[in-house]
Order: C-alpha cells, then structure tokens, then sequence
C-alpha cells in the first residue's frame, strides 16, 4: 500500500514542481535595471560619453552570448577610454570584480581589410561571475577631444533586446551654444535645467518593453524610439560638413580612373555602367559606419589607390566620376524625419546616395522615401514618389500526359510559372514570420503585380484541382483569381496589389490574410486526371 501511495503522489508531485517552475520563469532574457547615458560638451570643446548600465540575467542564452560580453569602438587617436567600474553581482551577494584579462583590445571586424582604418579599437569585455539572477554593473567614459568632432552629435535608440526598468538620457552643453533635440516616435518630455553656465537636458523613460528579437523595426517605422540631438545650429550646418568633403570630378585621381574604364579592348557599355561595376565590383566595401571614422573621408586619390572605400566614400567617389563623364549627379543624404529637422545631424543618416547610379539599398531609400526626410547638399528636400513596383507577366503551361509530377492513379500534378517571383519571392517570408505584431511593419515598397498563364491541355488531361475564382479586398490591398477561357484554353489570371505601405498591429492580421490567400493560390498545385 505504501508504494502505491508513493507511485501516486510523485506524478502530481512533478506536476506542481513544473507548474510552479513555469511560473516562475522569466519573459525575457534579461533586464536593464539601469540604463544610464550621459553626454557632456565641455567649455573647452571635449566631448564625454559617460555610460552606466546594471543587467540582470535571467536565462542561459543572455549569459552565454546576448549579454556576456560588452563591445566599445573608439579611436585612440582622439579619444580615451575609462573602466569606471565593472563587475558582477551574483546571487548571493557576491561581488565578482572584472579581472584585467578580461578586457581584451581588438580591431573592429569591419576595419579588418582596411589598413587606412586600422588604427580604431573595440574594447570587448568580458563580463565574469556569471550565473542565473547575477547582475552585470558596467560604468565607462569615453573622451573625445576638443575639435576631433564637428559637433556634438547624437542618435540613441532607446528599445533594447530585453526590457529597461529605469532609462535615462542626459546631455549638458554650455548655456550658449545651440541645443537641438528631439525623442523621435516618443512622447516623454525633458526636464532643462541650467547651473553654473550649463544647460542640462535630461529625459526620464521608465518600464520601456524590448523590441522584438525576430521582427524587423526601425525609425521611420515608427517602431521603435530614438533620441536625436545636435548642437549644429542648423540642418544646414550638418550637410556643410559632408558639402565640404566632396571630390571634385576635376581631381586628377578622378580623371585617370574615368579614362581607364576606357582603355584595352573596345567596350561599348555606357560610362554608368562602367561607374556601377567600379563602385561595386572594383571597390572593396570597408562596412565602418560615418560616426566610427569621425564624418571624414579619404582623398579621392587614397581611395582610389587603397582599392576599397566606406559607404560614404563610395558614394562621393561615384558622384564624381558622373559628374567627370558630363552627366549630371547629387549627393543626397537621407535622415529620419522630425518635427525640428536640426535635430537629426549626421549620426541620425539612414543612407547616403548618388543620384545618376542605379543601387539597389539606394532603390530601397526611395522606396520608404514618404518615411524618411532626403536633403541635398544644397538643403534642397527631395520628395521621391513612391510607385508601386509592377509586373506583368504572360506565360503559357504545357498540360501533357508526359509532363508534371505523376501522382499515382493517372494523376498529374502542375505549377503555375512565376509562382515564386514578386512579393511572395522578396517580401512575404520576412514580413509574415507571425500571425499577430506589436510593432509597425514598414513594407520595402508598394506593389502592382499581374500573372496570365494559358493553360495548354493536351493528350485527353482533364483538370481536378484549378484554384477558384475569388477577390479579397482590404485596406491594405487586394488578392484576386481569375478562372476562364480563351480560344478553348484555360487560362488564369493572378492579381496582386499593396496599396498601403506602413502596416500597424492593428491592419496587421489584413495584411496576414492577403499573404495567406497569396501564398495558397500560388503554391497550390493544378491536378489534372489522364483518366
């Protein structure tokens, strides 16, 4: 009796421990108790970048990857780096300090295959003690000195990977220098105070939710929050400083590589061409961000030799060599909008493009361009048009007692030519990883797309399965199938449309449905009966 009573308490026994485990567990894989930013322009015209975070750990993959270690990239050359304090908190109270060993200098990735850039650091620590519910304390400062930098220029997103129980973003210039600023997707005001010849700007965010690990999100979505803050008095001045580091299509270095592309055998592509193949295949692309490399450019004549260029040095390069071959080109920048466009300095540029040069992540620009504030040099606003991507395709399907993929029972099975092109090849498998979204979508582009296949039906086949007739219309856009005939042939018309290009949680399931009868009428397969 003892060991049935036993044998029936254990089960339950377990199911109240996992209940309770379950309970227990955590949302997420981590959280910021603290996270604290504090920027600071000095009279004196240095720069400090004061950064305070306490982490909480909660899972094995925050201890392992997400959170163990810390990545910081300077320059040495005008910057200095401080470990203020650094260690783990465990369980029990145990203070883990961070030994010496830990903190490892290396060279960014992205300056890897870039020797003119080889100077810049990544303190990369490692944070030690770590268990389950210890918590990282991390305190640096980072100098930059007086001059190294035009302006004080700042674009922080705010969401993290893992919730933030108290956010603050703190910045202090002298009482008369110009102070622009804006939290962008985001409704909190700053709190201004001024003391001893210094303004101080300071916002207070609290309880702020994560952003999602497999969704796509951004500013111009609008789903996520992003503080930008400048002291260039104007947009003007921002665009000033990238004015005045344009190659000139008179450069000698421009002018002998433009003769180049003409030299050897005879080569009857236009000079776009030959410029596009340059830019893109000639270059080698150093992936170092305008902010790591201090806003500045090589020489035209550097890059040329060195064989390789940043995105910003590709696209003054490509500027010139257009304009060097007598066509007309314009460096545009592309900034996240505000309602004080002096905000958003060059720390906040999305992208930076010649105009005259067909680039695909310049395409995509334009595409969002309604999202995004696009400014010539010159401060001209350029306003692209978004117009819907269109296909239109006309094929014809050989139907035969030959062809297709026999299916037993004299069953053949067909599928419709393009079934995989457009939207459903590009877009729907990164846009409909769920079923329901907490965050604005924002499509790559607008879509019109049209697919008339005529069936061919040989041999005596008979059609089973051929997808029905329907048409679903929404705010978002429109699915619709066309079942008919033409000269005895059948033959189907596929139809797509995208119309609205900022997808909210709220239209998100519209959007599911479009790509869920999209996704059905293109990859159903067409069985046909030889009997």
């Amino acid at each position: 009796m003892k060991n049935v009573l036993i044998k029936t308490i254990m089960p339950a026994a377990l199911f109240l421990s996992a209940v309770l485990t379950a309970a227990a567990a955590p949302k997420n894989e981590a959280q910021f108790d603290k996270l604290v930013k504090t920027y600071t322009l000095n009279p004196d015209g240095s720069q400090e970048l004061r950064v305070q975070k306490q982490l909480t750990i909660y899972t094995h993959a925050a201890m392992n990857s997400l959170y163990g270690e810390t990545f910081i990239v300077y320059d040495p050359a005008y910057q200095q780096l401080k470990i203020n304090e650094s260690y783990t908190c465990q369980t029990d109270g145990t203070i883990v300090e961070t030994p010496s060993n830990a903190f490892v200098e290396v060279l960014p990735s992205a300056a890897a295959n870039a020797p003119a850039y080889n100077g810049l650091r990544e303190m990369v620590i490692v944070h030690t003690g770590l268990e389950l519910g210890a918590t990282i304390y991390l305190d640096y400062t980072l100098t930059t000195d007086a001059g190294a930098l035009p302006a004080l220029d700042i674009f922080e997103q705010v969401e993290e990977l893992s919730p933030i129980k108290e956010y603050r973003l703190s910045v202090t210039v002298p009482e008369d220098t110009p102070l622009h600023y804006e939290l962008l997707n985001g409704k909190a005001s700053p709190k201004i105070t001024d003391a001893e010849g210094m303004r101080t700007v300071t916002w207070e965010l609290r309880n702020v939710m994560p952003r999602p690990v497999s969704l796509p999100v951004s500013v111009p979505a609008g789903s996520v929050q992003a503080f930008a803050v400048t002291t260039y008095p104007s947009r003007q001045a921002a665009l000033d400083i990238m004015a005045s580091q344009v190659y000139s299509p008179e450069d000698d270095a421009v002018r002998a590589l433009l003769d180049s592309f003409d030299s050897g055998k005879a080569d009857r592509r236009s000079d776009v061409d030959k410029i596009h193949e340059y830019i893109h295949s000639g270059l080698g692309t150093c992936g170092l961000t305008p902010a790591m490399t201090g806003y500045r450019v090589r020489p035209a004549a550097e890059v040329i030799k060195s064989a390789y260029a940043t995105d910003a040095e590709k696209t003054l390069l490509a500027n010139a060599l257009l304009r060097a071959s007598g066509m007309d080109s314009e460096v545009l920048l592309a900034f996240p909008k505000a309602a004080d466009p002096a905000s958003t300095g060059l720390a906040s540029v999305q992208n930076i493009m010649a105009t005259g040069l067909v680039d695909a992540a310049d395409d995509a620009t334009e595409d969002i361009g309604a999202y995004l504030s696009i400014s010539g040099l010159d401060g001209r606003i350029v306003d692209p048009q978004s117009r819907p991507r269109t296909i239109e395709s006309v094929t014809e399907l050989s139907v035969t007692a030959s062809g297709g993929r026999e299916l037993g029972g004299g069953m053949l099975s067909y599928s419709l030519p393009d079934a995989e092109s457009g939207w459903i090849k590009d877009v729907y498998p990164s846009t409909v990883a769920n079923t329901v979204r907490s965050v604005n979508l924002l499509l790559p582009y607008l879509s019109d797309e049209t697919y008339k296949c005529t069936l061919r039906i040989e041999d005596g086949l008979k059609p089973v399965i051929l997808p029905e007739s329907v048409h679903i219309s929404n705010s978002v856009g429109s699915v619709a199938v066309e079942v008919g005939s033409a000269g005895g042939d059948t033959v189907i018309t596929r139809r797509l449309s995208i119309v609205r290009q900022l997808v909210t949680p709220e239209l998100y399931p519209e959007y599911y449905r479009l790509m869920s009868e999209w996704y059905t009428i293109s990859s159903s397969p067409l069985i046909f009966s030889a009997e």
